[in-house]
């Protein structure tokens, strides 16, 4: 398996990994720059002294204690440059701790996933589901927070996402939510698809097993030691009759190379403000992602009401990972890859069909696409394209919301 690394060190990292180094000095270090900093203040302005002592041993602990940590700068650079992803040669499966090793099971080109129809119908009639706002971070386990601080130095952005920490079933009344980070999500849920190893080293920088699995089995979202930052995945359908769809950049974590959704991408703690509950939270951030990734200038054409939230699934290669799945109804546009997404997205792709000919042509043609370009297809496009055909196969009224002729404003 060829290896890989984050990205091609560059001046900006070495500056982060010095400021990193700065802000969490160890004991020694901090006390040699304290001291030297006291001894050169009381030989400026304590106590009158013709001796050059304070003076001399001030300068010399804060050269001591500078040289100590741009040692430390340099070790971690080091290792940083070593770092790299190995790809698991076997798909990560692994059973469900109840109630989940009830749900349905899907799985596609090696990836799975688990959803359960009773919550995926609360979901799609938009069922009020209230969030319960944690008060602290969620901080990755210990024995990952060292590699969490040195592959956040690789990272463009570590932002501040939204962690399910407890279990979304068919009979919640509410849920919990948590902040965490992105880098979070690097050492725990993304060790399902690789190992993080640092060459010359015999094991991996983290055991995975560990993290992602409790008494051998996938646990509850409760019990997880994972960051599980909550995922969304939507596909736009116009009503000239296309169903938009976006290809993966290298710089991708996942899927990279690969089709996927009109919009892919995980929710940002500032999604949460002005939602109360889950659906709202979903749909908002699928207006955000695709807006974002089909250069929607306003996001405001895409209004909520023309969102729907398809399904809810753990996917097991990323360790039970929560996401969502929904479509939207769009007028006809032209979509276009803008700014920073270049870096993430390289083009558009469509599936036509006519819109005259009804659900089941509808569904024929998407199935029909999926088969003979299985390659490219990534598990969540997947996901969201099986779960928009199953609603459209057992709900008359699906496809007269998908055309806009619902009458909804």
């Amino acid at each position: 398996m060829t290896e890989r690394h984050f990205l091609r060190l560059r001046t900006p990292y070495l500056l982060r990994i010095a400021m990193g180094r700065f802000g969490r000095l160890s004991a020694l270090h901090g006390a040699l720059l304290g001291l030297g900093l006291f001894g050169i203040t009381i030989s400026l302005v304590g106590f009158p002294t013709d001796s050059l002592i304070p003076l001399l041993l001030g300068v010399a602990g804060i050269i001591a204690s500078l040289v100590g940590i741009l040692a430390q700068i340099i070790e971690d650079w080091g290792r940083v440059s070593r770092i790299y992803r190995h790809a698991r040669t076997l798909p990560f499966v692994a059973p469900y701790a109840p109630p989940y090793d009830n749900w349905s099971h899907l799985s596609f080109n090696g990836f799975s996933s688990v959803h359960h129809e009773d919550l995926d119908a609360r979901l799609r009639s938009g069922s009020d589901i209230p969030l319960q706002i944690g008060r602290t971070m969620w901080e990755a386990p210990a024995e990952c927070e060292e590699a969490r601080r040195m592959i956040r130095v690789l990272l463009d952005f570590d932002d501040d996402k939204i962690r399910l920490s407890d279990d979304l079933l068919p009979d919640s009344t509410s849920t919990l939510v948590q902040k965490t980070q992105y880098s979070a999500h690097t050492v725990t849920n993304l060790l399902g698809e690789v190992a993080l190893r640092e060459r010359r080293r015999q094991r991996d920088l983290v055991s995975s097993e560990s993290v992602l699995l409790r008494n051998g089995v996938v646990p509850r979202l409760k019990y997880s030691r994972c960051s599980n930052h909550l995922g969304v995945d939507v596909v736009g359908v116009t009503s000239g009759g296309r169903v938009v769809l976006t290809l993966q950049g290298e710089k991708n974590d996942t899927n990279q190379g690969m089709l996927a959704a009109s919009g892919s991408g995980s929710m940002d703690w500032k999604d949460l403000r002005g939602c109360t509950n889950v659906v709202d939270l979903a749909k908002k951030t699928m207006i955000r992602e695709m807006s974002e990734e089909l250069g929607i200038t306003d996001r405001r054409t895409i209004g909520m009401e023309n969102i729907r939230v398809l399904r809810y699934v753990r996917v097991t290669n990323w360790g039970g990972k929560p996401q969502f799945c929904g479509v939207a109804r769009l007028d006809e546009f032209n979509e276009e890859v803008r700014g920073i997404e270049r870096r993430y997205h390289r083009d558009h792709f469509s599936i036509e069909f006519d819109p005259d000919r009804g659900p089941e042509n509808f569904a024929l043609q998407i199935r029909a696409y999926v088969t003979e370009n299985a390659k490219r297809i990534s598990f969540p496009l997947y996901e969201t394209l099986q779960s928009l055909c199953h609603w459209l196969d057992h709900d008359p009224e699906a496809w007269t919301w998908l055309m806009g002729r619902d009458n909804s404003s």
